[in-house]
């Protein structure tokens, strides 16, 4: 896994062994900050499931201002931790060890401008993401105006969720990404 953009581009980072983990792929990712190009740069972003962190990473690479990682296996946030510090990006970064799920409902802090998800696929495919987009705009995690995305199977459709606007919704081989906007 590689940094694609950016400052950091070109930058490899570790990721777990096995498929525990299984990281954003370079072309979806690539295509994620195309769509996101306009908004990357100087958000506050956040990263849930985050595994090895290579979305996020990308997001600082690309101009973010800071990003918050939110992950509950000690083995992949110190493997997130190791790629932060190769990076040199600690002071751009908090990790969180929590259930993504849940984290939401216990955020009591200044909103972040882009937040994105990418749970395990089948746990995705369980729990979907409507309660998740429920919570982020309940505990105003992601602020009025702001991006949600979440990746998934191809196979899943995208949640409906009152005050979500769906913008965009791509697929890419077995990867689908939903954009969505949050409302007033």
């Amino acid at each position: 896994m590689r940094i694609a953009g950016g400052k950091w581009r070109g930058r490899i980072l570790k990721a777990p062994a096995g498929d525990a983990v299984r990281p954003t792929q370079d072309r979806v990712r690539e295509a994620l900050f195309s769509m996101l190009m306009h908004e990357v740069r100087g958000a506050r972003f956040l990263d849930l499931f985050a595994g090895a962190g290579g979305v996020g990473l990308e997001a600082l690479s690309r101009g973010a201002e800071e990003c918050t990682f939110v992950e509950i296996a000690p083995r992949h946030l110190a493997i997130l931790r190791a790629n932060v510090a190769a990076l040199a990006a600690d002071a751009l970064c908090r990790l969180v060890r929590a259930d993504a799920f849940a984290w939401p409902d216990a955020f009591a802090g200044t909103p972040f401008d882009i937040a994105f998800a990418d749970p395990p696929y089948e746990l995705g495919a369980e729990r979907g993401c409507a309660g998740l987009l429920k919570s982020l705009a309940a505990r105003n995690v992601v602020r009025e105006g702001g991006l949600f995305i979440a990746e998934m199977k191809s196979g899943l459709s995208p949640a409906d969720s009152p005050g979500w606007e769906l913008c965009r919704d791509r697929v890419y081989g077995q990867t689908r990404l939903a954009v969505y906007k949050r409302g007033a």
